[in-house]
Order: structure tokens, then sequence, then C-alpha cells
């Protein structure tokens, strides 16, 4: 959790300033690209390990669900508070951001309620196959909807509009396309990794 939090205030504030620098130089949008790739990249490869460490651990899969459940929900969290401090504090302007925060924030919340439940049912020495199962089919519904996400993003030239000045919403575009990356990355981890109830048994 310490890497976590170092990770996500660091980030944050690199992310801001490097959006409120963009005007006029174009290097600063490349930088705030590859600090919100890098950030990503460390978010996943950080579940990842944490994950695949529990599960030869041999921790029941109420407890690699809620680990899993967590991760996605702090990076969920990261893009809103990162979209939030970008546009709720006049860094730039898009009129589109508060519905964006609501959307992040409440998947998010979805996430960590998840793994608060899992957590304390594994705690408790027990499992919950209903939390299991709505756990594991976020994992499905997330991986999906973050591989369409990216793939729309390319298509439609969404992670070019830095290039253009007049364009505000490019930060948020490269937070919600390298955090749907991470979050694609631990769904696969964690469908992989957390046994169905079909094979656990």
């Amino acid at each position: 959790m310490v890497a976590w939090i170092l990770a996500i205030g660091v980030s944050v504030a690199a992310l801001v300033i490097s959006a409120a620098a963009r005007p006029g130089d174009v290097t600063m949008a490349y930088a705030h690209l590859a600090i919100a790739a890098g950030t990503n990249i460390l978010f996943a490869l950080m579940a990842i390990r944490e994950l695949t460490a529990a599960a030869a651990a041999g921790e029941p899969r109420a407890t690699l669900a809620a680990k899993s459940a967590r991760s996605m929900g702090l990076v969920w969290t990261w893009a809103a508070l990162v979209i939030f401090v970008t546009y709720g504090t006049g860094v730039l302007s898009w009129k589109e951001w508060p519905a964006h925060v609501v959307g992040l924030v409440a998947v998010g919340g979805l996430c960590l309620a998840i793994s608060n439940l899992l957590s304390k049912s594994s705690y408790a020495g027990g499992h919950d196959e209903t939390m299991l199962t709505i756990a594991r089919f976020v994992a499905i519904a997330q991986l999906v909807g973050m591989i369409v996400l990216m793939i729309g993003f390319l298509v439609d030239g969404q992670m070019k509009r830095f290039l253009v000045e007049r364009f505000t919403d490019w930060p948020a575009k490269n937070v919600m396309f390298f955090g749907a990356m991470a979050l694609a990355a631990i769904s696969g981890a964690a469908l992989k990794l957390i046994p169905s109830r079909r094979i656990a048994s």
C-alpha cells in the first residue's frame, strides 16, 4: 500500500504539472503521455506481482479476489483523482470532466467495496460464492470493456489530440487509455490466477 500511495501521489502531481505546461510546448504533452504510461505499467506490475505471490502461497480464492479487486479500485480512483485535479482546479478546461469523474469514482468504489467484503469473508475463514462470482464477472466485463475502449481510442485518433493545442481533453484521454491498459492486465491476471468454483471444487 505504501508503494501504491507513493506512486499515486507522485504521478498525480507530475501529470498535472505537465498538463499545465502544455500550452506552447508539445514536449510536455509527450511527457504527460509517458508518465501516464509508466505509472500504469507500474500499477499493473505491482498488482500482478502481489496476486502471483498470493496464489503461489496458496491463499484462499476470496483473498486473491480481494487483492485483485483492490488493485482495480485503486487504478479507477487514481484516474478520477488525476482528472479531478487537472480540470476541477482550473488547470485546464473541459466541460465533460464531472461526468467522467463520477463514473470513475462509482466503478472504483464498487471494486473497493467488493474487495472489502471478500477480505472480511476470507478473514472469517469462509468464502462467499456469490461475491466471488460477482468479482469474476467484474473482471471479465472489465477486461473486455478496457480492450474495446483502447481500440476505440486508437481507431478514433483520440490519442493524437494532444498535438492540437485547442483540444483540452487530451490529458483525460491519456489517463483513461493507459488506465484501461492497467485494468485489462490486472483483470487478465485475476482470471488466470483465481480458479473458478468448478475448478476449485
